[in-house]
């Protein structure tokens, strides 16, 4: 008995030692997997000179520039032809021949339609034998000042009649283009001010405000001025132009490029993106002036031109973010 219980005794130690030997080999695997698994999770956000990382939106910046700017008006306008003669029939009859094409100069005097009197066309129809009677009926319509033929009414065959309008002879010295300038405009718009005509096939020419009409348009409330171009091209009537009018000079206003604006849905509040730190842009509501094609004035607030001020990258940026500069 006494040796049956040695033996239990033997045993049931040697249990327990061989299942804390197993235990401390676990826990050793444990923390070899474990530890190094934490130190890389600590050290994954420094890179490999020990700065840290910086994870934020990837932005470009700018700065705020000091530049005179003009204030202009852009308008639509369209030329005109202020002298032009209007071609008129003096009988009733058909229009045998016409002298000219639209396009053609004439001058005082020149044949522009040949026109054959009714009574006269009754006559060789009826072939009436009015003895030694001389009976022609035969008129000729002629052009009274210079210019262009630029529209023509009728043409051979057709019947016209007494005082009808046939052709219309413009004068291509008399061209101006025609401005309607809405009311709350008309104080920027000064007669002898120079402008600039845009035409719709890119080129620019120069121009100056001539004269106005004094009444307002009762239901479009424009008032009409009239542009004289500073050189004579061949330009046709009632071609629709851009007119850009400088009015006001504003020297070393602050701005800003036009992409670095954002606004809202309804463009009637706009706002910058400024870095306060290299990794940290905040919005600042701004009071934007007068812009071109590239650049917008900043009346408020100030900004001086060593800020930081996001280029690209904003769009959709909360009032503060975190960013990274790319250079």
């Amino acid at each position: 008995m006494e040796i049956e219980k040695f033996i239990y005794c033997e045993n049931r130690l040697y249990k327990k030692s061989a299942f804390k030997y197993l235990m401390h080999k676990i826990l050793l695997i444990f923390f070899s997997l474990i530890i190094p698994l934490f130190l890389i999770s600590c050290g994954g956000n420094e890179d490999k000179s020990g700065n840290e990382v910086n994870n934020g939106t990837p932005v470009t910046i700018t700065h705020p520039q000091l530049m005179n700017l003009k204030a202009t008006l852009e308008l639509n306008g369209n030329t005109v032809f202020l002298n032009k003669e209007i071609i008129r029939s003096t009988f009733d009859g058909f229009i045998e021949k016409e002298f000219k094409n639209i396009g053609d100069n004439v001058k005082p005097g020149d044949n522009l339609f040949q026109i054959k009197t009714k009574e006269s066309a009754a006559n060789d129809t009826l072939k009436i034998n009015l003895g030694n009677q001389t009976f022609h009926g035969v008129v000729y319509i002629k052009a009274n000042s210079n210019g262009v033929l630029s529209e023509l009414n009728y043409h051979a065959g057709d019947y016209v009649t007494t005082g009808e309008q046939i052709a219309i002879v413009s004068n291509p010295s008399s061209l101006r283009i025609k401005l309607n300038v809405p009311y709350e405009d008309v104080l920027k718009v000064k007669i002898g001010k120079e402008c600039e005509i845009n035409l719709p096939d890119g080129v620019i020419i120069p121009g100056i405000i001539e004269k106005n009409v004094p009444a307002v348009d009762p239901v479009t409330q424009t008032q009409i001025f009239y542009i004289k171009l500073n050189y004579y091209r061949d330009i046709p009537e009632s071609l629709n132009v851009m007119v850009k009018i400088p009015y006001e000079n504003f020297k070393n206003a602050t701005v800003l490029p036009k992409s670095s604006l954002i606004t809202n849905v309804t463009e009637d509040s706009f706002w910058i993106m400024k870095l306060v730190n290299d990794t940290t842009a905040i919005r600042v509501d701004v009071t934007k002036g007068i812009e071109n094609d590239s650049v917008a004035q900043i009346i408020s607030p100030k900004l001086d031109t060593t800020e930081k001020i996001i280029l690209t990258g904003a769009y959709g940026l909360p009032d503060t973010a975190k960013v990274e500069i790319i250079k």
